[in-house]
């Protein structure tokens, strides 16, 4: 499919627009559900658009307009055999339309079927005999439906036709590299650089052929002549890397890339792809410190540019120099707000920061601007709740969930469980319960949600065995937790289970370097239901030291009369 997309340039299904031959006159009724279904459209209505064009095609079937809308929908939709239907009722109402037979090789495209793609050039070669494009369409669409010398003999057919053409090179390389014939795929890449030596794309395809083929020291020998004529070219030190890395020469690599990337001729997306690629594909201790040195030169050399400052800022992150990468986040904005993704990041930075009043800011901000970006909405809502904010951060959340992606299992996840964590703060436990299940639903495993939803169901005193099945299920899959372990013991003390419970909050409490104030006043609990009064008395002061007293009501009062206060 990959070379589908590629080559396929006419087939263009959302680029049509209204290039329709004349048409009968629609039916009004018909007509004026049309007109309304594009209002629809316009808003993003696309439910109700799509009704009220059915509709409009059920009053007349002939409306080009109505059904050409109505299939772009349900292509959309990947409703492949409904759009079918359509465009062949176009191609039958107005055979000698261009679009519309463009509109059904997009559908035949999508759905690999050759046979009806290879009908659909024919009648666009028909239509326009002058168009190349369709000619190579069609040799493709032979190509990849096995028809390896039909398409070659077509090839030569263009070539009679329309005379040498880059492309035409190209495409009949790439026939014999499918068919691994090196020799004539190297025969054809040298035939096109001695039709085109002036210029460098020949001598990179040539290069491509030996790097594909394993042998980059031929790949070098063809680069360096390159290079030579071409010194201006960002490709060629990029491919040179690719051959230097092939021959584990890593040095040497990184100088072609920084020489690359120095060449403003190479393009600000490809520069930003080769550092991403040398974070997958280098052996880990080397390629964060490279990274950082070309998104360095990138956010340099290109500083009036949005994403190249993004870049580097993403780089900087994994780095663990936050601040900085907080700089490059607003330099970013600043240059160009309307770049949704780095909102995104720059708000999930300062959540992790900690910094809640300029997340709040910039959430406000962000969500003024993308009111339907769920990342967006959950982010701004958990900078709410980590300021406790609970009735803001719902607000925020639950828009999130309606404007989430299901597919979208992780972010859903953190959805549903920051929900739950707030619906539970704010009495709403029914509601809270709901949303840690939902959560489960997409992750039976995820300790955090097996952890808060048992330990706030142990608070409530409900469904405690529920409550310590989840528990034990977040140890054993974490069994290093202190708040865990902590949590497990809880349960077990609302279940009367004292003893397991000492033995639990031990572990937590041995576990963690500086125990809690809660672990200890947990223990103090425990001792004192298991007898033991004047240690849980010892414990209840030890924790008090450690938490604001004045605001624990219940500590103080368990100090002040020695006794256990649920």
């Amino acid at each position: 499919m990959k070379a589908l997309l590629i080559f396929f340039l006419n087939l263009s299904l959302l680029l049509i627009g209204n290039s329709l031959s004349a048409q009968t006159t629609p039916n009004p009724e018909a007509q004026e559900i049309y007109l309304k279904a594009v209002q629809n459209l316009e808003k993003g209505e696309y439910f109700t658009a799509q009704s009220q064009l059915e509709q409009a095609i059920s009053i007349d079937s002939t409306h080009q307009e109505a059904t050409l809308n109505l299939m772009r929908i349900y292509f959309a939709q990947k409703n492949f055999d409904a759009a079918e239907n359509l465009a062949k009722r176009l191609v039958q109402l107005h055979p000698t339309n261009e679009s519309n037979w463009i509109a059904l090789g997009d559908i035949y495209k999508a759905t690999e079927n050759y046979d009806g793609l290879m009908k659909v050039f024919d009648k666009l070669i028909e239509l326009k005999p002058d168009n190349s494009s369709f000619y190579y369409d069609k040799a493709l669409t032979l190509s990849l439906s096995g028809k390896i010398n039909e398409a070659l003999n077509l090839y030569q057919r263009i070539e009679k036709k329309f005379g040498k053409e880059d492309r035409l090179f190209i495409a009949r390389k790439d026939i014999y590299m499918h068919q691994n014939n090196s020799k004539k795929a190297i025969s054809e890449a040298k035939a096109f650089l001695s039709f085109k030596p002036n210029e460098s794309n020949p001598h990179l395809v040539l290069a491509n052929i030996y790097l594909d083929l394993k042998k980059p020291n031929e790949a070098l020998k063809v680069l360096d002549a390159a290079e030579k004529q071409f010194s201006k070219e960002g490709y060629i030190p990029l491919t040179k890397a690719d051959a230097y890395q092939a021959l584990n020469k890593d040095n040497q690599v990184f100088i072609e890339l920084k020489k690359a990337f120095s060449l403003e001729s190479l393009p600000v997306e490809i520069k930003i792809r080769t550092i991403y690629n040398v974070l997958q594909e280098f052996d880990k201790k080397i390629s964060l410190s490279i990274a950082e040195e070309l998104s360095k030169m990138l956010a340099e050399s290109h500083p009036q540019q949005a994403n190249a400052q993004a870049v580097y800022g993403d780089i900087l992150i994994q780095k663990g120099e936050v601040e900085k990468a907080h700089a490059a986040f607003l330099k970013s904005l600043e240059l160009d707000k309307k770049l949704d993704f780095i909102w995104e990041q720059l708000l999930q930075l300062e959540v992790s920061m900690g910094t809640i009043a300029d997340a709040q800011k910039h959430g406000l901000e962000a969500v003024n601007l993308f009111p339907n970006n769920s990342s967006i909405l959950f982010f701004t809502g958990y900078a709410y709740l980590l300021d406790k904010k609970y009735s803001e951060a719902r607000s925020f959340f639950e828009e999130a969930l309606n404007q989430a992606n299901p597919e979208n299992s992780a972010l859903m996840l953190q959805i549903y469980s920051s929900l739950g964590d707030t619906y539970h703060v704010l009495d709403m436990h029914a509601a809270s319960n709901v949303a840690y299940e939902e959560a489960l639903k997409i992750d039976s495993n995820n300790t955090y949600v097996l952890n808060n939803f048992a330990y706030y169901l142990a608070l409530r005193k409900e469904e405690l065995g529920k409550a310590a099945s989840m528990s034990k299920k977040s140890n054993e899959i974490n069994p290093n937790n202190a708040s865990f372990q902590d949590t497990y013991a809880w349960v077990l003390f609302q279940q009367e289970k004292y003893s397991d419970a000492l033995a639990w909050i031990d572990k937590a409490i041995n576990l963690s370097e500086k125990p809690s104030s809660a672990l200890f006043e947990h223990k103090g609990d425990i001792l004192f239901k298991l007898g033991n009064k004047e240690e849980a008395l010892k414990l209840w002061k030890q924790a008090v030291q450690l938490t604001d007293s004045e605001n624990d009501e219940k500590l103080q009062q368990k100090i002040k009369e020695r006794i256990y206060v649920d």
